[in-house]
């Protein structure tokens, strides 16, 4: 008995869509030690598990499937975790035409706008710790030693990072007109 042309053509396209990505022991390690890393850091085990697949996997894009797939994880799992990896902007993902299927990938791509905006946002507690400097009492004075002390390092870390970054871009700029 011959497939009705629907059922073929939907099953066509569904192998054409899924490639058989394969992870080799060594990757399948080393997803492992970045996810505990990550943990360490952090970031929940599953987030972290998933941002490590998609920066040691071969392949630049992953599916849900594939994701869900190669780490052996359940469909609600694989949803919550890349929910939360798309708020906190660590994952995009892009569409293609004619494909309902949503393609995730690291956002390591944008490294430098994140990076920016992270110790844009850490140099932002400076305002707040000299507040809060300010309405301590005398009372503690090798704690509140320590605390100028660290919001004049955060001071010095938010004039130099701007110039070290800069120097760096110039440097690499240069490093791509030589290569």
């Amino acid at each position: 008995m011959q497939e009705p042309k629907i059922l073929k053509k939907n099953q066509d396209l569904k192998e054409r869509n899924m490639t058989n990505v394969q992870l080799t022991q060594e990757q399948r390690e080393l997803i492992e030690r970045m996810g505990v890393f990550y943990e360490q850091h952090g970031i929940p085990p599953m987030e972290g598990r998933i941002m490590s697949l998609l920066i040691v996997c071969d392949e630049p894009e992953l599916t849900f499937d594939q994701i869900r797939e190669l780490l052996g994880i359940s469909k609600s799992t694989t949803s919550s975790a890349l929910n939360t990896l798309l708020l906190t902007q660590r994952v995009i993902y892009k569409t293609r035409p004619g494909d309902r299927k949503r393609y995730f990938a690291s956002n390591i791509v944008e490294w430098q706008e994140s990076f920016t905006d992270s110790f844009q946002k850490f140099f932002g507690v400076i305002k707040i710790m000299k507040e809060a400097l300010d309405q301590r009492t005398s009372k503690t004075p090798e704690f509140n030693r320590q605390m100028a002390e660290f919001i004049e390092f955060i001071e010095y870390l938010s004039i130099e990072f701007p110039r070290l970054y800069q120097e760096w871009c110039n440097r690499n700029t240069q490093n791509n007109k030589n290569n």
